[in-house]
């Protein structure tokens, strides 16, 4: 598998939802509880982790998380986590954040990276996700939004190790 091709098969899978919103800002939508029921939960559920975890999945990438529907989940294993907010500032850990990385922002939210390079000096990401808004006075849904790098909590690397496991069979 090339992982750069499937990493933009999976942003391409979740930006077949962009601009679809809820009808009610309740969860409700038929596009959402299509997403949810295909993942096994609830279909008014909460789904930003939901639908970045229905794009990998509909790609044939069964993340190995606990609770795919809890954000906590995505960033809950250290050694996937290859970007962290600290009192000095954002910092690198590890490999550079790529495509599809799995992006923590506010207090449990979860959104996809959309770019392919990552440039240390912008201070700004482009990201894709759902259950979110692109500003006031829209409704919720599934947007691509241009966020401050201050406002990443984590940014976690769960396909490049999923996919490590597949070559070793």
């Amino acid at each position: 598998l090339d992982e750069t091709r499937l990493r933009q098969a999976i942003l391409d899978s979740a930006a077949v939802f962009v601009g679809m919103v809820e009808i009610s800002n309740q969860n409700d939508a038929p596009w959402i509880a299509r997403i949810n029921r295909y993942n096994g939960l609830p279909i008014r559920s909460a789904y930003c982790a939901s639908g970045f975890y229905y794009a990998h999945r509909v790609n044939g990438v069964k993340l190995p998380i606990k609770a795919l529907g809890a954000v906590s989940s995505y960033f809950s294993v250290s050694a996937k986590i290859i970007y962290r907010h600290n009192q000095r500032g954002n910092q690198r850990l590890g490999i550079m954040p790529r495509r599809m990385d799995a992006v923590s922002i506010y207090t449990s939210h979860i959104e996809g990276l959309v770019s392919d390079v990552w440039d240390s000096d912008d201070d700004y990401v482009t990201l894709i996700g759902f259950n979110t808004s692109a500003g006031r006075g829209t409704k919720y849904g599934c947007y691509i939004n241009r966020r401050r790098k201050s406002e990443i909590k984590f940014i976690a690397n769960w396909l490049t190790p999923y996919l490590a496991t597949l070559k070793q069979q």
